[in-house]
């Protein structure tokens, strides 16, 4: 009885190690570049807000208009990118896309975006870049207070 119980455990051990090394994570592929990180998806904005301080906190949230919260990015290895105004247009005159450029900088701490007619151009700086979100700061002088603010986007797939 023992040894048969004994059969048993050790039969049972046996299986539950198979099964676990059978569902564990692979964690052999290697992590993701920047580059690959920025090209996987069409970027969407998710928030937009205004660092008054410079503190790292949003003091003045930006609200996003509906033909806002569906325009799309799509950036492409290469450097080059779209821009696409999606269903929902804020200005029927607008063109539906357009095309934009952009580039790493610093160690790839700076993403510099040269998007035409957008508040998004220039210098970023890159807080957050993952599978599902890019976050980016950028310096900014209002052209009617003069005050130099920081500019806070938030980028999700």
């Amino acid at each position: 009885m023992i040894k048969r119980m004994y059969k048993y455990l050790l039969l049972t051990g046996c299986l539950f190690s198979v099964l676990l090394s059978a569902c564990s994570k692979n964690d052999d592929s290697p992590a993701k570049t920047k580059t690959e990180l920025l090209t996987a998806s069409l970027w969407k904005i998710a928030s937009v807000g205004v660092d008054l301080d410079k503190n790292g906190t949003v003091d003045l949230p930006y609200s996003l208009e509906t033909c806002e919260k569906d325009n799309t990015f799509k950036f492409n290895t290469n450097g080059t990118g779209i821009s696409d105004e999606g269903p929902t247009k804020c200005d029927a005159s607008d063109p539906q896309t357009e095309d934009f450029t952009w580039a790493f900088k610093s160690g790839e701490t700076i993403l510099y975006i040269a998007i035409p007619n957008s508040l998004i151009s220039g210098d970023t700086v890159i807080k957050t870049l993952d599978n599902t979100k890019l976050e980016v700061y950028l310096d900014f002088t209002d052209p009617q207070s003069g005050a130099n603010v920081r500019l806070h986007f938030t980028l999700t797939h």
